[in-house]
């Protein structure tokens, strides 16, 4: 939409104006937005997602300390946040489609 297209170029502007070819995705959460990132670029530029090598060395971390979960064992979902919930919850719910009851909000330290 055309808030987060505006939300997109006011972050990106100053990396389109140092001319890069390549974006990584440093966060888990901006694979979200790779396609609306993708549509404001002028230009071809590498969008670079990060979200599988999180995702495969989580996943490694939890072989190696034999954490991982049986795959009929359902696990659960805690919620800590440091920063407002409505924006969350919406992603959460509508772009992840989590579900999960109650929520806790923290300070940074």
């Amino acid at each position: 939409d055309e808030v987060t297209d505006r939300m997109i170029l006011r972050y990106l502007d100053p990396l389109l104006a140092d001319d890069i070819d390549t974006l990584v995705l440093g966060c888990t959460h901006y694979p979200l937005l790779t396609g609306a990132i993708a549509r404001v670029l002028k230009r071809q530029i590498m969008i670079v997602d990060s979200a599988q090598n999180c995702a495969r060395s989580v996943e490694e971390m939890l072989d190696r300390q034999s954490l991982r979960a049986a795959p009929l064992n359902h696990g659960e979902l805690r919620v800590a946040l440091t920063d407002a919930a409505d924006s969350f919850l919406n992603v959460a719910r509508d772009a992840l489609q989590l579900k999960f009851g109650e929520f806790e909000l923290r300070a940074l330290p």
